[in-house]
C-alpha cells in the first residue's frame, strides 16, 4: 500500500464512538510534534508519580514503624519483597501487546492511585501493610517497562536518547518530590496516613488525564 493510500484509508476510516476510544487508543498514523509532545509529557509525568507512589512510604517510615510495632528490619524487608515482586512483575510486559502499552499504563495508574489512597493508610497491621505494598509494586512493575516503550514508540530516531534521558529523571524526581511535598505538609499534617491520602489523590487526578490524554 502506499503512502497515498494508506492516509486515505485511515481517513475513510470510521471513527470510534467515544467511550471506544477510552480502549482503543491506537493511532491511525504517527502524532504531529504538538500531539506527540503531549503524550511524551503524560509518559514522564506517569513515571515521576509512580516513583513518589513507590518512595513515599520512606517520608515517614518512623511513624508507620511506630504505628505497627514493626522493626526496622521488617520495614526494610517490605520494601526488599516490594522490589522482588515489581521485579518479576515486569516479565509480564508481554501484556503490552494484547491490551496495548496505553492501556496498562491508564488501568495501573487507576490502581497504584487507589490503593495508595484507600488502602495503605487504612491497613490496621503491618502484615496487610505488606500486601498492600507488595500489590502497588506488582501493578508498578508492569507499568515502568510500559512507559519507556511508549517513549520509544513516539519519539523519532535521532530524539530518542534525549527522550529517554527524561523518562530516566523519573526516580531522582520522584524523591524530591516526595521530600518537597512531605516538608511541607508534615508540621500542619503529622499523621503518617496524610501523605497517602495526598498521594493517592495526586495519583488519580494523573490516572484521569492519561485516560483522556493518552494515546
Amino acid at each position: 500500500m502506499t503512502d497515498t493510500s494508506a492516509t486515505a484509508a485511515a481517513v475513510d476510516r470510521p471513527r470510534p464512538a467515544p467511550v471506544s476510544r477510552l480502549w482503543q487508543r491506537q493511532l491511525d498514523r504517527y502524532p504531529a510534534t504538538g500531539p506527540r509532545s503531549f503524550y511524551l509529557g503524560i509518559v514522564v509525568v506517569a513515571t515521576v508519580l509512580l516513583y513518589y507512589e513507590l518512595y513515599i512510604p520512606g517520608a515517614v517510615a518512623t511513624d508507620i514503624i511506630a504505628y505497627f510495632g514493626a522493626s526496622l528490619k521488617y520495614f526494610i524487608g517490605i520494601s526488599i519483597v516490594g522490589n522482588a515482586v515489581g521485579a518479576l512483575a515486569s516479565l509480564a510486559a508481554g501484556l503490552a501487546d494484547r491490551w496495548g502499552r496505553a492501556n496498562l499504563v491508564v488501568i495501573g495508574l487507576f490502581i497504584t492511585g487507589a490503593l495508595t489512597a484507600f488502602a495503605l493508610p487504612n491497613t490496621h497491621s503491618k502484615s496487610a501493610y505488606l500486601v498492600i505494598f507488595a500489590l502497588i509494586s506488582l501493578v508498578e512493575g508492569v507499568i515502568l517497562v510500559a512507559t519507556p516503550a511508549l517513549i520509544r514508540d513516539f519519539s523519532p530516531q535521532l530524539g530518542r536518547a534525549s527522550a529517554m534521558g527524561f523518562w530516566t529523571l523519573g526516580p531522582v524526581i520522584g524523591s524530591l518530590v516526595v521530600t518537597e511535598v512531605s516538608s511541607h505538609t508534615l508540621p500542619s499534617h503529622p499523621n503518617w496516613q496524610y501523605q497517602f491520602y495526598l498521594c493517592g489523590a495526586i495519583g488519580l487526578v494523573v490516572a484521569v488525564i492519561a485516560l483522556f490524554g493518552l494515546r
